[in-house]
C-alpha cells in the first residue's frame, strides 16, 4: 500500500482460485508458519460489487426489514472491502485450502492475518432480523450462531 497525492493504492497479494487462496510468488515466503493456525482473517477487494443502495433488504429478502446498507454484509459498498474468518485446512506452497471464504472466484486478496484469541468476542449482540435470516439462509457457512 502506498499513497500518491491523497489517493490510496492497494496491491493484491493473491487471488481466490477454485475456492482456495493463491498467494503471488513474491509474497509466498511470507506464509511461513501460517499452517500452525486453525483460522485466518482474509481481507479482500470485492471487485464485482456495484454501487450500494442506501437502504436495502438484507440478502434481498423482502420479509426482512429495509436497513441502511452499512447495517448489512452486502458486498455493494463505497469501498468494497471484504473480510472473513476462514478455517485453514492446509497449505500447499503458496496455496491455502480454506473453508468459509465468501468471496467470488478471481477476487483479489489484499492481506491475511492469523486469527487469535485477540479477535475472539465471547459476548456480542445481533438484531432480531439476523435470527430470522438464519432460518432462511441458504449459505451453510454463514449463521449468527457460528
Amino acid at each position: 500500500m502506498s499513497r500518491h497525492r491523497g489517493s490510496l493504492v492497494l496491491r493484491p497479494i493473491g487471488r481466490v482460485e477454485g475456492g482456495a487462496i493463491r498467494i503471488h510468488r513474491r509474497w509466498a515466503k511470507g506464509l511461513e508458519g501460517i499452517e500452525d493456525f486453525s483460522h485466518i482473517l482474509a481481507l479482500f477487494w470485492l471487485h464485482q460489487a456495484g454501487k450500494p443502495a442506501l437502504r436495502i433488504h438484507p440478502k434481498g429478502i423482502k420479509a426482512l426489514p429495509k436497513l441502511g446498507f452499512l447495517s448489512t454484509r452486502t458486498p455493494h459498498r463505497p469501498n468494497p472491502l471484504g473480510v472473513t474468518v476462514v478455517r485453514l485446512l492446509k497449505r500447499r506452497g503458496s496455496t491455502l485450502q480454506v473453508e468459509g471464504l465468501d468471496a467470488w472466484e478471481g477476487t483479489p486478496i489484499l492481506d491475511l492475518k492469523p486469527y487469535t484469541n485477540r479477535e475472539s468476542i465471547k459476548q456480542f449482540r445481533v438484531p432480531e432480523w439476523i435470527h430470522r435470516l438464519d432460518t432462511v439462509e441458504t449459505d451453510p457457512v454463514r449463521t449468527s450462531a457460528s
